[in-house]
């Protein structure tokens, strides 16, 4: 049975997972090691469809794990520019001949190389990018006749050794590589790769972009030293990781990541600038990927499934509706609450809550909206603040656990050790970090402009 792990579009833009802009640095780009355009779409329909199930993350795994064994073997040969043109070569929008009979095809062939003979010259083309994309298949599965794959790699290889037993797949196989299409052989073959066997084409195809998926994940867990996560089935909201790291930060300091026992919400305190936001999106990242059947950037993780996947961290105005920050800020809160009563198990980040307001206001607002969250045990919130007043109050309310980053101070500048600790900070630096960029000596007039401006 599938599930889904719903988010939407501006949890997918705050944790930098994907963007419709492909320039714009993602988790998507980060991954994506396809080779084709079908392959990266296929990939990229994973990320946004965020469809599930337990077997299916399982299957993936395995198949990445057999892949990582056996890179020689099923090296991926098929470029981008060769499925580009078959592909289009597939949906080419001009007839091709009607009968099975060579003398017929040898009339008809001649009728469109006097008439029409740009289509002659396109069928050609075709039917050679075809002979090329059968010897690459054939050499495939050549390399993998033997072995017990996985199910996702023996299911391709098995539409795929059905194609290769196809006549006119085996006739093209037996002309080797210096085989060229004669004149009859171009339009008979252009029949049975468009129409006679049209179906079995475009499973085929479909298959391929399937293997470059698969291949482009064992690439991204090899270089990024990504790591399998295991899901467990318990009645509670689980999420346990060791050395969990952001992907986009070098030689980013691991931490561990545990919401578990009855601790269900994360109060997170520490500095400004001492890794608390890039903690909570390697968070949410960890638990998406998880879903997907990637590898995740860490040692290890267990976690039970979610259904719900959602983040307010860089909520902004609208002003085309008229709203304010604050007012924005609030509507983010309320579809968490909506969400909270439609998905049974949800993983929520919020980052400082009610910016947009006064202390008072963002204070009683926060502790509201904390104890309501406190409600929904089977879900696991994150939340990171500032107002060392609400921990306080907070510390009074079961099922919460605190954590903070903190930092040095050297020679009047702060020092980050980005390490994730148990308790509540009272670090305040923005004080210091606007000294230390000299905002105070930028805003005083020199000397001589002073005097002039007072004259």
């Amino acid at each position: 049975m599938k599930n889904k792990l719903h988010t939407d579009r501006q949890t997918l833009n705050e944790l930098e997972i994907i963007n419709s802009d492909d320039r714009k640095s993602t988790v998507f780009s980060l991954l994506n090691k396809t080779v084709t355009t079908g392959g990266k779409d296929k990939l990229r329909k994973i990320f946004l469809e965020q469809e599930y199930s337990i077997e299916t993350i399982k299957k993936r795994q395995e198949a990445v794990k057999y892949i990582l064994s056996n890179r020689k073997s099923l090296k991926f040969q098929f470029g981008k520019k060769l499925m580009d043109q078959l592909e289009y070569y597939y949906f080419l929008n001009i007839d091709p001949v009607i009968s099975k009979y060579e003398f017929v095809n040898f009339f008809e062939g001649v009728r469109y190389w006097i008439l029409f003979n740009s289509y002659y010259k396109t069928f050609r083309e075709g039917v050679n990018h075809l002979f090329k994309f059968f010897g690459i298949l054939n050499s495939l599965h050549f390399r993998n006749r033997t072995g017990d794959m996985p199910e996702l790699l023996k299911e391709i290889f098995n539409e795929i050794e059905k194609v290769l037993k196809i006549d006119f797949v085996r006739e093209i196989l037996e002309k080797g590589d210096k085989g060229k299409p004669g004149f009859i052989e171009v339009f008979s073959t252009d029949r049975c790769f468009r129409k006679d066997y049209k179906d079995e084409m475009a499973l085929l195809i479909d298959k391929i972009y399937e293997l470059d998926v698969l291949i482009s994940m064992a690439k991204a867990t090899e270089e990024y030293n990504l790591t399998f996560p295991e899901f467990m089935e318990r009645d509670k909201a689980h999420v346990e990781i060791a050395g969990l790291r952001h992907l986009f930060v070098n030689d980013c300091k691991p931490n561990d990541f545990k919401m578990t026992d009855g601790n269900y919400f994360m109060f997170l305190t520490g500095p400004n600038m001492a890794g608390k936001t890039t903690y909570l999106k390697a968070a949410g990242v960890a638990v998406f990927l998880a879903h997907l059947g990637f590898g995740v950037p860490a040692l290890k993780m267990t976690l039970t499934t979610f259904n719900n996947l959602y983040s307010s961290i860089n909520t902004t105005d609208n002003l085309d509706r008229g709203y304010s920050y604050f007012y924005s800020e609030v509507l983010r809160v309320k579809e968490a609450a909506m969400l909270l009563g439609k998905y049974n198990r949800s993983f929520m980040i919020f980052d400082e809550l009610f910016r947009g307001t006064n202390v008072k206001d963002a204070f009683d607002g926060s502790l509201l909206v904390i104890k309501g969250l406190l409600n929904w045990q089977s879900s696991i919130f994150l939340l990171s603040s500032h107002l060392l007043e609400l921990a306080k109050e907070v510390s009074k309310l079961k099922g919460v656990q605190f954590n903070y980053f903190d930092s040095d101070i050297k020679d009047g500048k702060p020092l980050f050790n980005f390490e994730l600790k148990q308790g509540i900070s009272d670090e305040r630096l923005g004080l210091l970090i606007l000294k230390n960029e000299k905002i105070d000596e930028l805003l005083i007039p020199e000397k001589d402009t002073y005097n002039k401006l007072m004259l």
